[in-house]
């Protein structure tokens, strides 16, 4: 038989080693110890169900966020929103002219970051000031930056207009029950 403080001392070690253990997985999924991180997946985490078009005026030109990701900052409806637009050899290759108080319009998917903002993964982006436009993912969310895009077409599938410009990608579009080039 254990006797009673031997007993003791081990309830007491459990529930340290416990309070531990449940400690450092609260840690990863708050995302601790990186403060003021979103904890969002800018690539592959583009939710289909979550799409929606919102309006706003750029609060702040587009700048670096986490994972060199460029970000610009709208005011939507009292809400700022962090219009996330692709890495940043990406927007500095294909990006479209953007200043601030432009009123811009995003097609994408919304998302609260474990920082508490509100992020909108950009599928496509139109600067209403300007009227120049990008489209930035495909409609199921697939980046124009990805490595299967860039495969496909040496414009990345991308589309680009603005100025009477329209340059155009490989990319494939769906009409009828067949598939189209462009």
């Amino acid at each position: 038989m254990i006797a009673a403080g031997r007993l003791f001392s081990i309830i007491v070690w459990a529930i340290i080693i416990n309070g531990l253990l449940i400690g450092t997985s609260f840690a990863g999924f708050f995302d601790s110890d990186e403060k003021g991180k979103s904890g969002l997946d800018f690539s592959g985490g583009y939710d289909i169900n979550t799409v929606s078009t919102m309006s706003g005026q750029v609060v702040a030109v587009p700048h670096s966020g986490e994972k060199e990701n460029i970000i610009v900052a709208i005011k939507s409806n009292y809400q700022t929103l962090n219009v996330c637009v692709g890495p940043r050899s990406f927007w500095e290759k294909k990006g479209i002219a953007i200043r601030l108080n432009d009123e811009i319009s995003v097609k994408g998917s919304k998302a609260q970051g474990n920082d508490g903002q509100w992020y909108v993964l950009a599928q496509k982006l139109v600067n209403r000031t300007t009227g120049d436009q990008v489209t930035l993912r495909s409609e199921k969310g697939e980046p124009a930056w990805s490595e299967r895009n860039r495969a496909e077409s040496p414009a990345g599938g991308m589309m680009r207009s603005g100025g009477g410009m329209m340059r155009s990608g490989g990319g494939m579009m769906r009409s009828g029950g067949g598939m189209m080039r462009r």
